[in-house]
């Protein structure tokens, strides 16, 4: 698995490299992230650091009193070292709650940039990758695995160096002060590892079964949930209804299935604390019977033997959150490692302004190599003209408007612009030059002005163009369901128009709305042709009719070429269609 390690780190804007050294370690995966961080991570730690050296004199302070102080009969040193217990409580419990305060800091920042990064790389991903990804999927990669790294981090990896080294101070106190003690304390270790190495074996392959199911779940709610119209409409609900009920109760299988070995697990490391904590006093008591050990050595042996499992439970704890975020980080670096197809060219050349035309020369392209899709396909879209591709549905024409866009890129052939390949040009550049409108109306919750780019001077002269008054200002729900079918069609073109493009592109854009909002439309685009390229593609050839060219495409190759007129009088396919929609020959 390529590394996250140097893909997170890639800078804003720049392709992170690949195919460098394999890392399976979640904490160097994320390492480049904490890089700005490292001072007060560093701060962090030494504080939790501190905590738990205090955390190791309590039962110390607590062995003094009851041996040498409660002994001598000595209240006033008793007062004392009860005063210096109370202090290295409080004291330790401030160390712990700063550090752990900013190693939360710390997480949550460098999570926050992982979440930047990773919806960055989705949004500058190709067409392809979103048609491979269900829409759920990739939310819990940026929602859900995201939160698993984060309280891997937090609760796990840099609470595990100062655990390592509370064990190791438990270890050399109880050494010091009663070998005999500390074997004991020791012995609870054994059974403790080997009950962790079996649920290891057994757990994460459930736990990864409830989260790909969870997945499933959350991508088939994303979706339905947002069809709900539809499917009352078409009175679905009863169908949906029962699939999440399926889902759901998959889930619920899965998770009992997943419950039993956390619920064994975990009661059985109590049950190890506890004759634990019964062999030590057992243990112990002998040995104070017989004057080989003083009773405050024996009370600290239990406080460490307590302090000992703190660890040891908090890892259990986490262990199922510890394998979640090892496989979320391979998820989420899987994702970043698969880089887009269509890529920013690594020198841009400047749009050279479409004074010539727009050719396809010799296009050609698949969405698998079996299935071709577009054949040599070659048209000349001289600047300033209006041209048309038609034809049956499933011929190619919404592909070869992707592909003029550059939501993907021909498998053969070149597509050029004044002589310019469009794989030479930035992509932002070209989709500000290329304004597009499609027959789905997509508008995004917010306001107007949010949906037209944010610019009130452009999109009220693009609105002015089309003749639509309306507020700026005003609500769009989701999907704009609060606006008329008409005005959401407008809005699409008021933003195709915001930033004045030179081309257009309209896909079916006239074809869901009332003949009197087409005609305010048509009339705007008469206007609007003027200076400009436009390419339409329709299934609706009486939008057509006035086209300079009208290319008609058919199993992926331009079948026939031509005006109206000369497409009527030739008897093809064209005539064929139009005799088929309006039952006249012209």
């Amino acid at each position: 698995m390529k590394r996250l390690f140097a893909i997170v780190n890639a800078p804003p804007g720049v392709p992170p490299v690949t195919g460098v050294v394999s890392v399976s370690h979640p904490l160097l995966r994320l390492a480049p992230l904490f890089r700005p961080r490292w001072l007060l991570l560093g701060v962090c730690m030494a504080l939790l650091f501190l905590a738990t050296g205090l955390g190791l004199v309590g039962p110390q302070l607590i062995a003094r009193a009851i041996d040498q102080d409660l002994v001598a009969g000595d209240v006033p040193a008793l007062q004392r070292t009860a005063a210096l217990y109370l202090f290295i409580v409080l004291a330790g419990m401030a160390t712990r709650y700063l550090g752990r305060v900013g190693i939360e800091r710390v997480a949550q920042g460098a999570m926050l940039d992982l979440k930047r990064q990773l919806f960055d790389h989705l949004l500058r991903h190709d067409l392809a990758f979103h048609d491979e990804h269900s829409p759920g999927r990739l939310i819990t990669r940026v929602q859900g695995d995201t939160q698993a790294l984060h309280v891997l981090f937090t609760e796990v990896v840099l609470a595990t160096p100062p655990d390592i080294a509370m064990v190791f101070g438990v270890a050399w106190l109880l050494w010091r002060e009663s070998p005999e003690v500390a074997l004991m304390v020791g012995a609870v270790l054994p059974p403790y590892i080997l009950a962790l190495m079996i649920f290891r074996r057994v757990a994460p392959p459930r736990f990864l079964k409830v989260r790909e199911l969870r997945s499933t779940l959350t991508g088939f709610l994303a979706g339905h949930i947002r069809a709900m119209p539809t499917l009352r409409r078409f009175d679905r609900e009863a169908w949906v209804r029962g699939r999440s009920d399926t889902l759901n109760e998959e889930v619920y299988a899965a998770d009992v299935h997943a419950a039993w070995p956390p619920v064994f697990y975990y009661n059985g490391l109590f049950a190890i604390r506890q004759l634990g904590f019964a062999a030590v006093l057992w243990g112990g008591g002998l040995m104070v019977a017989r004057d080989a050990l003083t009773v405050g050595v024996l009370v600290m042996g239990m406080g460490y033997l307590r302090q000992l499992f703190n660890p040891l439970m908090r890892l259990s704890f986490h262990l199922t959150t510890l394998e979640r975020a090892r496989a979320g980080s391979l998820r989420i670096a899987s994702i970043l490692d698969d880089q887009p197809a269509v890529r920013e060219p690594a020198e841009p050349v400047p749009w050279p302004g479409l004074d010539d035309a727009i050719r396809l020369e010799a296009v050609d392209f698949a969405y698998t190599p079996e299935t071709p899709v577009l054949r040599q396909l070659s048209i000349t879209i001289e600047a300033g003209t209006h041209v048309a591709v038609v034809g049956p549905t499933g011929g190619g024409k919404s592909t070869l408007l992707n592909l003029l866009m550059r939501f993907r890129d021909p498998t053969g052939g070149a597509i050029t612009v004044d002589g310019v390949p469009l794989t030479e040009l930035s992509l932002n550049e070209l989709r500000r030059k290329v304004g597009l409108v499609l027959q789905d109306v997509l508008l995004f919750p917010g306001t107007v002005l949010d949906n037209l780019g944010g610019d009130r001077a452009r999109a009220t002269r693009a609105c002015e163009t089309l003749g639509l008054t309306i507020d700026l200002d005003a609500a769009v729900s989701a999907g704009g369901e609060n606006l008329s079918r008409g005005e959401r069609q407008l809005l699409t073109f008021a933003r195709a128009l915001v930033n004045a493009p030179e081309v257009l592109v309209l896909d079916e854009a006239t074809s869901a709305v009332d003949p009197a909002t087409e005609a305010r439309v048509q009339a705007a685009l008469e206007t609007l042709r003027a200076g400009r390229t436009v390419i339409t593609v329709a299934h609706r050839l009486a939008t057509v009719r006035d086209c300079d060219r009208i290319y008609v495409l058919s199993g992926g190759e331009i079948v026939e070429r031509g005006d109206h007129d000369a497409l009527i009088a030739s008897g093809g396919v064209y005539a064929a269609l139009y005799q088929l929609q309006h039952g006249e020959a012209a």
